[in-house]
């Protein structure tokens, strides 16, 4: 068995983006991609979400994010609203075409997570989540301390 992490976790990660792109909801509109949609699932899950939540949530820069947005603003999945005691904040608001599109993203995921999850045991499914936010703090811990020498520098 192949012991390298980042190359299994790449090609996992490959296979399992080609399966989201397949899924019917996704197939289905030719405007949206499978980032789009699980913003749009973090939004329809969270209430009052700005653009600094997306970036965090996604790991994205803030040019990314913004983005990202207003293509799906232009696109017509979402819209800011301002926020009554900060005109500067916009608050990123789902529209019933995005809230219709969700739903229907977040059964076909559900199906693809009860895939995925086959023959496995819930202990074997919270040991592989507990790996993952292992290996995420690790690359935290490296992006920092890459922080820390490039200031040195």
């Amino acid at each position: 068995m192949d012991k390298n992490i980042t190359k299994r976790v790449n090609c996992l990660s490959t296979k399992i983006k080609r399966e989201i792109t397949n899924l019917s909801s996704i197939s289905s509109v030719d405007d949206l991609s499978g980032v789009n949609s699980f913003i749009i699932v973090y939004i329809y899950k969270n209430n009052d979400v700005y653009q600094k939540d997306i970036e965090r949530e996604f790991g994205i820069t803030r040019s990314t994010a913004s983005n990202i947005i207003s293509l799906m603003e232009k696109k017509g999945y979402v819209k800011r609203e301002s926020v009554s005691d900060d005109a500067r904040l916009k608050k990123i608001v789902l529209t019933d075409v995005a809230i219709k599109y969700c739903e229907n993203f977040l059964n076909d995921l559900d199906k693809l997570n009860e895939d995925l999850s086959y023959g496995l045991t819930k202990e074997e499914i919270s040991n592989f989540i507990l790996t993952i936010n292992k290996i995420e703090n690790n690359l935290y811990r490296r992006q920092e301390n890459a922080k820390g020498i490039n200031e040195k520098h």
